[in-house]
C-alpha cells in the first residue's frame, strides 16, 4: 500500500506548481476573464495591417479614450465566423478587453465597422454595447 505522499508526490512541486497558478490568476485584469478564450482554439496570430493602427488612433480621437494599441493581441480565424461559446456563440470577431486580445474572422479582417467595433471594446473596457460607445461618439458601430 502507498503512503499519502508517495501518491501526491514531494511537497515542493506542489508548492511551486500552487505559486505559478496563483501568479497566473493575478496576471488578468478582470477574475472573470477566461485565462484561454475558446475563439483562441483555432485562431492563429495576425500581423494587423497598418489601417489597423490609424483605426485605433481615429477610436481614440472621437470616444476621448486613451489605449494602448501595441498592447493588443491580434488573431485571426479562418472563414466568417469565430466560434466563441463564451461571448454567445459565434460572431464576426470576439474581443477580450481585459486580456487586450482581437479574434477577427478571416471573411472581416479587411471590414472597417468590424475592426472599429472591436478596438472600441478594448478602448472602452467593455464587453456590452454600451450606447454611449457604441451608436454615439464614433458613430454606429453596430451591425
Amino acid at each position: 500500500m502507498r503512503s499519502h505522499h508517495e501518491s501526491t508526490g514531494p511537497l515542493l512541486p506542489r508548492v511551486a506548481l500552487l505559486a505559478a497558478a496563483s501568479f497566473a490568476a493575478l496576471t488578468c485584469a478582470s477574475p472573470s476573464a477566461p485565462i484561454a478564450p475558446a475563439a483562441l482554439v483555432n485562431a492563429t496570430p495576425l500581423t494587423p495591417p497598418s489601417w489597423y493602427a490609424t483605426a485605433y488612433a481615429g477610436m481614440e480621437r472621437c470616444s476621448g479614450l486613451v489605449g494602448d494599441y501595441a498592447r493588443i493581441r491580434w488573431y485571426h480565424v479562418p472563414g466568417s465566423l469565430v466560434h466563441a461559446p463564451d461571448a454567445g456563440g459565434y460572431a464576426a470577431a470576439v474581443t477580450y478587453p481585459s486580456l487586450h486580445t482581437i479574434v477577427i474572422a478571416d471573411f472581416y479582417a479587411s471590414d472597417t465597422l468590424v475592426v472599429r467595433h472591436e478596438v472600441m471594446h478594448d478602448l472602452a473596457d467593455v464587453t456590452s454595447h454600451p450606447v454611449e460607445w457604441f451608436d454615439g461618439k464614433c458613430g454606429d458601430l453596430l451591425p
